[in-house]
């Protein structure tokens, strides 16, 4: 069970790592297409500040499932990893709750939600020969 639980974090963190690199560097795009006002600021900073977020944070959680992964992998209990990429996702529900609507906070507690179980899985699995 731990296995799939792992599995599924993975695939959601990558998920949600790959839409938020592509939506904060569409972003940048925007800013640079339209020549936006902010507030008297440099808009071409602005864009690159944006793209430069958005591949650092998706690098980020690429990095975060690729652990995940691994250690499903490896059939392993992985606490440090789950403990990491639940600080993480603890961030991106937040965001998720105040911005992006219901549907996606949902996805995101259901990743919380197996990060959790994963974090807290006590169990040990015995082979049987």
């Amino acid at each position: 069970m731990r296995t799939l639980v792992l599995l599924v974090a993975a695939v959601g963190i990558l998920l949600e790592g790959l839409l938020i690199g592509v939506t904060l560097f569409a972003l940048g795009g925007v800013i640079d297409a339209y020549s936006m006002s902010l507030g008297g600021a440099d808009p071409s900073m602005a864009q690159v500040a944006l793209k430069i977020l958005g591949v650092v944070l998706a690098v980020l959680l690429v990095v975060l499932a690729a652990g995940l992964a691994a250690a499903a992998a490896r059939d392993r209990h992985a606490r440090r990893m789950a403990f990491i990429a639940m600080v993480f996702q603890c961030l991106v529900v937040v965001i998720a709750g105040l911005a992006l609507g219901w549907a996606v906070f949902a996805g995101t507690l259901l990743v919380l939600g197996t990060l959790m179980y994963a974090l807290l899985d006590d169990t040990q699995q015995t082979a049987t020969h």
